[in-house]
């Protein structure tokens, strides 16, 4: 009997829901109708959730074709069906993304099992999953999956005044680009002021991290140990008599490896996000 080639099967519906070839991805602001389905308006991700069982089920039904065994081939082929079509109610917005012929001619196509027919008619119902992955997929992942910074508050050490995270991290910034700016002048006082208010804020900083980065092993990859100490040397270099610039700016470059490692992470994310929500 003929197979069904799982891996180079799911690799062209990669392709089709990652847009390959075009060179672009144009982010759209997730409907209306579907924050229902997300924190804070559900806990259960229905949506998501529907998301999971028609992949699930897609993969069952050529996994048990393999194994020649129809009965659940078929049995898997109704459920990813029934959740289809449950799935284009949920958003309507999104309707005309959903093809019930299509669907049906796939269950069809099981129920025959005949399997250049599932091949064909699977490829036909996966392009309508993966036209929608490909319009949508990443700003919902990043709309409703992603943490909203702009609600952080954070308490600047230095001005004393709750002020919101990307403010904080504005200030946080100058306060390095200062310290660097004096200390390739020669000015180490100047340097010296600024540097102390950079470790201040940075310890500053790692507290509000911790604020969702509850697990210690999550907290040590970013600003664990390594963070700490070489902020506790700078404070000790900039509050020496006679600081050493070259030590201060390597423990510098220690703590700015952190901050390449979270931007790496969070920034441009939270930057999509707050552009669709705009």
């Amino acid at each position: 009997m003929r197979k069904i080639s799982l891996m180079i099967f799911g690799l062209s519906l990669f392709a089709f829901s990652h847009g390959e070839g075009k060179g672009e991805v144009v982010l759209k602001k997730p409907p209306e109708s579907l924050k229902k389905y997300y924190p804070p308006h559900s806990e259960k991700f229905e949506f998501l959730s529907n998301m999971h069982t028609m992949s699930t089920a897609f993969y069952a039904v050529q996994l048990n074709i393999n194994d020649e065994n129809w009965e659940k081939a078929v049995e898997w082929a109704k459920k990813l069906v029934e959740t289809y079509k449950k799935t284009s109610e949920m958003v309507p917005e999104w309707k005309d993304y959903f093809d019930f012929k299509k669907a049906d001619n796939y269950l069809k196509a099981v129920e025959s099992r005949n399997v250049d027919r599932v091949i064909k008619a699977s490829r036909e119902l996966g392009k309508t999953c993966a036209k929608c992955h490909q319009d949508n997929e990443i700003a919902v992942k990043i709309y409703y999956h992603f943490p909203n910074f702009e609600e952080v508050k954070v308490e600047d050490p230095i001005e004393f005044t709750e002020m919101k995270l990307g403010d904080f991290m504005k200030k946080l910034t100058n306060s390095l680009k200062v310290t660097n700016i004096y200390l390739s002048q020669g000015n180490i006082t100047s340097a010296q002021e600024h540097g102390i208010n950079f470790v201040e804020r940075a310890r500053a900083l790692k507290e509000t991290c911790s604020k969702c980065h509850t697990k210690e092993a999550e907290i040590e990859v970013i600003t664990g140990k390594d963070y700490d100490k070489a902020l506790s040397a700078l404070e000790n270099l900039f509050n020496a008599e006679k600081p050493n610039p070259n030590e201060i700016k390597k423990n510098l470059s220690k703590v700015t490896v952190t901050c390449y490692t979270c931007h790496n992470v969070h920034l441009i994310p939270a930057k999509i996000k707050s552009a669709l929500g705009k």
